[in-house]
């Protein structure tokens, strides 16, 4: 190909470009001329008008963001400073989140509590309990609850129930930690007492009803058909014990000859109508 023919073809498209241009910048001019001033002051208005409406839906917007913080603030402090500690825990148990209130009812600070399994701070008995009572609350929808003991050091158990219940996407649980150290007390002090009474009413034994008892012999007939001593079936019908004795009147019958001696020695307070009259005693010469 001759050189010179592609030298002119260049020159001829660029000439061609370059025209091109200018009818476009003239063809341009030629339409804003033609604009009247009724279109631009209607132009002027309507972005006026959209200028207006967006700094309306702004203060719109930074009123309803003033509200919401607003609204956080007042959910925060509720959330923190609720008389129940309130804790977030995951499947196994991990603490995600956690109000002021449960961070001092269990004795630690909230950053401590972070990504610490909530199983670490039940005492080692009721571990087990805390595990399945998480399995049953994660496996529905229904609230659950369960009592467990937080050992303290230095310092007595503390006893808390725990209600909770899974979120909707079944990732985590919202558990409510409630103080019933108090009530645990009362509940044991009230069981002592009732096992107490128990075994004290097991140690007495009533006699009540009728009781068949010999006209002659005074023996007594028990449940089981058998006759007994009046001493033996009292001994295993209560907690009474005996001691052997001889009624003044027995004493005459069986030692004649000691009675008076005996029955003189017997203290001023005996009934004095029980006592023998005295009998005159032979002189020695």
């Amino acid at each position: 190909m001759n050189p010179d023919k592609s030298t002119d073809a260049a020159e001829l498209r660029r000439r061609a470009e370059a025209r091109l241009s200018e009818k476009q910048q003239s063809s341009r001019s030629t339409d804003g001329d033609q604009r009247t001033e009724a279109d631009l002051r209607r132009l002027q208005h309507e972005l006026e008008v959209h200028q207006i409406e967006l700094e309306m839906q702004n203060e719109e917007l930074q009123q309803a963001q003033g509200q919401t913080e607003t609204a956080l603030g007042k959910y925060t402090d509720l959330y923190d400073f609720a008389p129940t500690g309130y804790f977030t825990l995951t499947g196994d148990g991990t603490i995600l989140a956690v109000n002021l209130t449960g961070s001092r009812l269990v004795g630690f600070e909230r950053a401590r509590l972070l990504n610490r399994r909530f199983g670490f701070l039940i005492s080692e008995a009721d571990r087990l309990a805390f595990s399945a009572f998480l399995q049953k609350v994660f496996a529905g929808k229904e609230r659950e609850f369960c009592e467990v003991a937080l050992p303290r050091e230095g310092l007595s158990p503390l006893f808390v129930r725990i209600e909770a219940v899974v979120s909707e996407d079944s990732r985590e649980c919202r558990a409510a930690v409630l103080d019933i150290t108090e009530r645990h007390q009362i509940a044991v002090e009230r069981d002592r007492l009732i096992e107490e009474l128990q075994q004290a009413l097991a140690r007495v034994k009533l006699l009540t009803g009728l009781l068949p008892i010999c006209a002659n012999c005074k023996q007594i007939r028990d449940d089981q058909g058998y006759w007994k001593k009046v001493e033996s079936y009292i001994s295993a019908h209560s907690e009474a014990t005996f001691t052997h004795s001889l009624c003044p009147e027995c004493l005459k019958q069986l030692y004649p000859e000691h009675a008076v001696q005996v029955l003189e020695q017997l203290p001023p307070s005996k009934p004095a109508d029980k006592l023998p009259p005295k009998q005159p005693q032979a002189r020695r010469n």
